[in-house]
């Protein structure tokens, strides 16, 4: 008698594919795995990307982002994120979430903005912003702007606006933080650097790589 060659294969090799498959699985998992966390990552990473461009083109715009009304819009752009924003108006962000956005704007005095100035040929700040978690650590670390923070003593908490600054070398920008800046300023030239920074929220923090369970961070100059 004649059997189908489906049925003698499957009397004769008696599951040998199963164990093949098996065996080829415990390979092909960990690249898998790899993609997963690494797709989910870069996800995030874009997604950073979007948050900051947009709150760099509202600031370009004059939005003024120590309002409630306007950290809600940028928290609506990071949705998923965790950004969270502040109830009433203020420049010093708050104390909860997964998210900090650091929006800073820069000056470069030269001799037409100020001729004798203390900060004369420095870079000075002329406001800093904070919207989101302030206290936001990463890996055990207190997250900071590239490029520092004026005084506390001419820095408003409600307005981020900076006081002194052609005459008060507290308002300068580190000399050591200005690689960021564009070169080249032209004397009076303002620049708005925004900074996004987020971690990873309880079972998202896993990953490797740039995109790790580290944070990710974007900065945008305009």
């Amino acid at each position: 008698m004649r059997f189908p060659l489906s049925l003698k294969r499957s009397r004769t090799q008696k599951g040998v594919e199963a164990i093949e498959f098996g065996l080829l699985f415990l390979f092909l998992l960990p690249p898998f795995i790899w993609m997963f966390m690494n797709g989910m990552n870069f996800l995030r990473f874009n997604k950073t990307t979007d948050v900051s461009r947009s709150a760099a083109l509202l600031t370009v715009k004059g939005l003024d982002f120590t309002l409630p009304g306007n950290q809600d819009i940028i928290s609506r752009v990071a949705s998923g994120l965790d950004l969270q924003n502040s109830s009433t108006q203020s420049a010093n962000g708050v104390t909860t979430g997964s998210g900090l956005l650091i929006i800073s704007t820069v000056q470069y005095i030269g001799p037409t903005t100020c001729a004798s100035c203390t900060n004369l040929n420095k870079y000075v700040f002329l406001d800093q912003v904070y919207v989101g978690n302030k206290t936001l650590a990463i890996n055990g670390a207190t997250v900071a702007s590239a490029l520092g923070s004026p005084n506390s003593s001419l820095w408003s908490s409600t307005t981020g606006v900076v006081s002194s600054t052609q005459t008060n070398t507290g308002a300068q920008v580190p000399s050591t933080s200005t690689g960021g800046l564009p070169t080249g300023m032209a004397d009076g030239q303002i620049a708005y650097v925004i900074e996004c920074f987020f971690k990873p929220q309880g079972t998202d923090a896993f990953g490797t790589g740039a995109f790790d369970s580290a944070g990710v961070y974007n900065r945008v100059i305009m």
